[in-house]
């Protein structure tokens, strides 16, 4: 497990990396322009909140703040970056396959309920648009249990497929694969929307510039994830089977 967990470190760290650059590339230019549109007074403001009171209450410039969201990629990457080597360790050897699919498999499956699938019903907006204060709490747990709703799918489907077993492969995969479409169909049409949060009066291209630019922030660091702990993996295993055949070489009789 230790193994994993280092290997999971360096791989979150290099992913955040990428990440926090593809973000600062991408995702940086729409928060200047969401910010400036939020300062200029261009969307409404929640209910007894003055228009100035964003640079009354601002302590940090937007040099600041880019280098603490870059900072901040790097630590989020690093910490998924263990949770994954967590992952890998304990379903890893269950996934079969050599150690360069079984890391993008599971990344794969993780960015695909963690991330994607909660994209789907509930798409960030930009700081200052679209966000009423009331429904806060409720739009959070909301995520957070769509979130933890869609991993449990995957994770059924995956023991579906396994449970299958003594079926071909094509016919345990498309049973999975259709357990785990109509599961996340259903989190979609019956999770509950808010539709007052909705980015009313911002800019239709700025709101899903936001959007996808978090959206391929996310998709970068999985990816980076997934390609660098299987990278690791193949290298260690390419070790283990070349020191083992130096080892039954100097075992066999001369």
């Amino acid at each position: 497990m230790k193994t994993h967990l280092r290997r999971g470190l360096l791989a979150g760290l290099v992913a955040g990396l990428l990440a926090g650059l593809f973000g600062f590339a991408f995702g940086e230019p729409v928060l200047d322009r969401a910010i400036a549109l939020e300062e200029s007074g261009g969307h409404s403001h929640a209910e007894g909140q003055p228009e100035g009171s964003h640079d009354e209450t601002e302590t940090f410039g937007r040099g600041e703040q880019k280098g603490g969201l870059f900072l901040a990629a790097v630590l989020y990457g690093t910490a998924i970056g263990a949770l994954f080597g967590i992952a890998s360790g304990i379903f890893g050897g269950r996934l079969g396959g050599d150690g360069w699919g079984r890391s993008l498999r599971l990344a794969l499956a993780v960015f695909s309920g963690a991330v994607l699938v909660p994209f789907l019903k509930y798409p960030p907006n930009p700081p200052g648009v679209g966000a009423d204060p009331e429904t806060l709490t409720a739009r959070t747990l909301s995520y957070l249990a769509m979130v933890a709703l869609s991993l449990l799918a995957v994770f059924f489907a995956w023991r579906l497929a396994r449970e299958l077993g003594d079926l071909r492969r094509p016919a345990r995969h498309l049973a999975a694969g259709a357990f785990l479409a109509a599961s996340w169909g259903l989190l979609l049409a019956l999770m509950p929307g808010f539709p007052g949060t909705a980015a009313a009066g911002a800019p239709a291209d700025l709101v899903w510039a936001f959007r996808l630019s978090s959206l391929g922030t996310q998709a970068v660091l999985w990816l980076g994830i997934g390609c660098v702990f299987g990278l690791l993996s193949e290298r260690a295993e390419a070790r283990g089977a070349g020191e083992g055949a130096r080892v039954a070489a100097q075992g066999s009789p001369r």
